[in-house]
């Protein structure tokens, strides 16, 4: 679990690395808008993770639609439930401190988050099929 967590957060890095890379390009190179550049850029980070971490970080040979959606749903809700609870464990408890304390601990809860409902739910034990001969 340890190593698959590893994994997990270096796989992390290159997906945040290939976005932002693309996301810049796009803006400073290309002239694409703002909304355009980070979509996009963020889109390019988002299939690079599900690649990555299907067959890298969970070693799953299979994918497919089911997978894709199930990751695209786990990476939301994840993203929704940590940036907001982050932010009101902020507010709420610690009214002193800035918002920026909030993305720290939304991004702790996000991965954390993330993880959990790739591993349970998205590249389950259960769906896990070993590549045959080649």
């Amino acid at each position: 679990m340890i190593a698959t967590f590893g994994r997990f957060l270096l796989v992390g890095i290159i997906n945040t690395i290939v976005g932002l890379a693309i996301t810049l390009f796009l803006y400073h190179f290309m002239r694409v808008g703002y909304w355009g550049a980070t979509a996009i850029g963020n889109g390019c980070g988002i299939l690079v993770s599900y690649q990555l971490n299907r067959r890298f970080t969970f070693r799953q040979a299979t994918g497919g639609y089911r997978y894709w959606l199930r990751f695209l749903l786990v990476v939301v809700l994840s993203y929704l439930i940590a940036y907001r609870v982050s932010l009101v464990i902020v507010h709420h408890l610690f009214p002193t401190l800035s918002e920026t304390i909030a993305i720290l601990i939304g991004m702790i809860l996000y991965t954390g988050l993330n993880f959990i409902g790739q591993s349970v739910w998205v590249f389950d034990e259960n769906s896990k099929q070993t590549p045959g001969p080649r």
